[in-house]
């Protein structure tokens, strides 16, 4: 997981700016970041109930307290290779059966050519695997 700052709305309609959020990489899922996930929530329920529309977290953090956050969850080195799970092919395979009904071609091509580039991923992966063995 990386984190990364990025805007977020809430249920009452608050534009909150300059959030932490952890990304994962593998399945592409966003949480606010657990260290301030209650500062967060006050926060935005108190501009919901001030009627306030737009606000930033740096109203109430500091910005070495972010800085902070996002130094805990580094990105991704760059020299690892990508990690394909299972979940992600069963993903794009239940994708392609959504674009096939629906007849549309050139999404078609375009999850083809991603299962292929995954598809060579993971085999690269099992032949790494193997040569560990």
């Amino acid at each position: 997981m990386t984190a990364r700052l990025a805007p977020l709305y809430s249920e009452g309609g608050v534009l909150l700016t300059d959030v932490p959020f952890l990304f994962c990489h593998t399945c592409h899922a966003m949480h606010v970041a657990p260290q301030i996930f209650t500062e967060v929530t006050l926060y935005t329920h108190h501009c919901e109930t001030d009627g306030i529309k737009r606000a930033s977290l740096l109203d109430i953090l500091s910005t070495g307290q972010i800085e902070e956050i996002l130094a805990m969850y580094p990105g991704p080195d760059p020299s690892s290779k990508p990690y394909v799970t299972e979940a992600q092919i069963d993903h794009l395979l239940d994708v392609w059966n959504v674009a096939q009904k629906l007849g549309d071609r050139a999404w078609i091509d375009e999850i083809r050519q991603t299962l292929c580039e995954i598809h060579a991923l993971h085999i690269q992966q099992t032949g790494d695997l193997q040569n560990q063995l």
